[in-house]
């Protein structure tokens, strides 16, 4: 049975266990795409993020929503404010969220010290290859500030679309696992030269 407290309440630790990326500039200038802008968080973004954290579509695979009133109290002026945290913007709105991070030491031992690829859209941006274009432009950035280093990305193998995601960004299956009572998987992309 899923309970989504407890799903998110590891989320959430998995999160708080997160180190930093390593030795890199930030924020680094924004980066644009054929039709995106990634940059670093702002006040004005934190409305999209409670909407992020606090739909139930978007929260499907990770343990559920948050309580709105919840993430309206606890979020801080400007969310995910750290190195390797991406804002998506398509025509001045945020519209998603792109995070490279370094799981904890406890994570699944093929992504010990490996930079972890996660990312959040909203349901209206679903279906037009923004998550891609957006992944793909974060990678880049990531292979040019931390050369030779790979990635890992984690998602539900129920989770289609970002099993289709995985695929399109280069990410080969290294393992499956049961947690948060569902299947997950776990991929690894090695960086580009």
């Amino acid at each position: 049975m899923r309970r989504p407290g407890l799903i998110f309440a590891g989320v959430a630790a998995w999160l708080a266990g997160m180190t930093e990326l390593g030795p890199v500039a930030w924020p680094p200038a924004p980066i644009r795409t054929e039709r995106l802008l990634l940059r670093a968080s702002e006040p004005r973004d934190r409305p999209a993020f409670v909407e992020l954290l606090a739909s139930p579509e978007v929260n499907t695979y990770l343990g559920g929503p948050r309580p709105r009133a919840d993430l309206e109290r606890e979020l801080p002026a400007v969310p995910e404010q750290w190195p390797g945290s991406f804002v998506v913007e398509l025509d001045g709105a945020m519209i998603g969220h792109v995070l490279l991070r370094r799981p904890p030491e406890r994570q699944r031992p093929a992504a010990v010290g490996r930079a972890d690829l996660g990312y959040l859209f909203l349901p209206e941006a679903w279906g037009s290859g923004y998550a891609t274009e957006a992944c793909a432009a974060a990678l880049d950035w990531f292979d040019r500030a931390l050369p030779g280093e790979p990635t890992v990305l984690f998602t539900q193998s129920a989770n289609v679309a970002s099993m289709r995601l995985a695929a399109k960004l280069g990410f080969a299956e290294v393992e499956r696992f049961e947690a948060w009572g569902a299947e997950q998987w776990l991929g690894l992309r090695s960086p580009t030269p």
